[in-house]
């Protein structure tokens, strides 16, 4: 067997093991080791105060963040855990909301969020394990998760850095951004931008193909840069 493809095979089985210690942590391993789990009701709370960014620093949960036409900030935050609840937090910070919690040593413990946020507003959202869904935001965007699928649609942002360490990226910008950067060690990497103008793109994979379909240009202020090791990626026109 040749490095390359010993290279590819350890890549493939760090990805499984990543994958199976993100479903030891979901709600589905606390039934079949025996534990029972707790999911009490979501709450939810609106921040009235003027917020230009939102940090939600999560841990195992997924993320979901829509933009819309309102003024103020409104969050449901569902709660599952094997013991001992979450210690859920959020914070104000002159124009900057910060949404986190912390966990006890406990088989399961995790929060989800569901945040609707003015469209302008500027989006930071990490994960451990769990899915990010961005939804018509236009002020930057930054997600990152360890394990879980990017999926972010409608976006109208200049700025965006998507990055999985095992999982994919799905996106689609309705405006062209002036920076667009995805990356994933394990998994593929599907990017949909409007077709009018060209892009300055960089793209690197280790194990995978790139298919690029939308025009191209050295000097273009629109830049995109990909990068997968084990997956393929796609640039396409809207």
């Amino acid at each position: 067997m040749s490095r390359y493809w010993r290279a590819s095979a350890s890549l493939l089985a760090a990805g499984a093991a990543v994958a199976l210690a993100a479903s030891l942590t979901g709600c589905g391993a606390l039934g079949e080791l025996g534990t029972a789990g707790h999911y009490p009701a979501a709450t939810s709370f609106t921040i009235g105060s003027r917020v230009t960014t939102v940090i939600i620093d999560g841990g195992s949960g997924s993320v979901d963040v829509t933009g819309g036409k309102r003024s103020t900030v409104g969050v449901t935050q569902q709660a599952s855990y094997s013991k001992t609840p979450p210690a859920a937090r959020h914070t104000l910070s002159g124009t900057t909301l910060t949404l986190s919690y912390s966990c006890p040593a406990e088989l399961s413990c995790g929060v989800s969020y569901t945040v609707a946020v003015p469209r302008a507003v500027a989006v930071r959202v990490s994960a451990d394990t769990g899915s990010i869904t961005l939804t018509s935001l236009a002020g930057a965007v930054s997600a990152q998760t360890s394990a879980g699928l990017i999926t972010a649609a409608d976006l109208r942002s200049a700025a965006v850095s998507l990055t999985a360490n095992a999982g994919g990226i799905i996106a689609t910008c309705s405006a062209a951004p002036r920076s667009l950067h995805a990356s994933t060690k394990l998994g593929p990497i599907t990017l949909t931008v409007p077709g009018a103008v060209a892009y300055r793109i960089s793209t690197h994979t280790l194990v995978g193909t790139s298919t690029i379909t939308v025009r191209r240009s050295a000097t273009s202020p629109y830049a995109i840069t990909t990068s997968s090791d084990v997956g393929s990626i796609s640039i396409s026109p809207a």
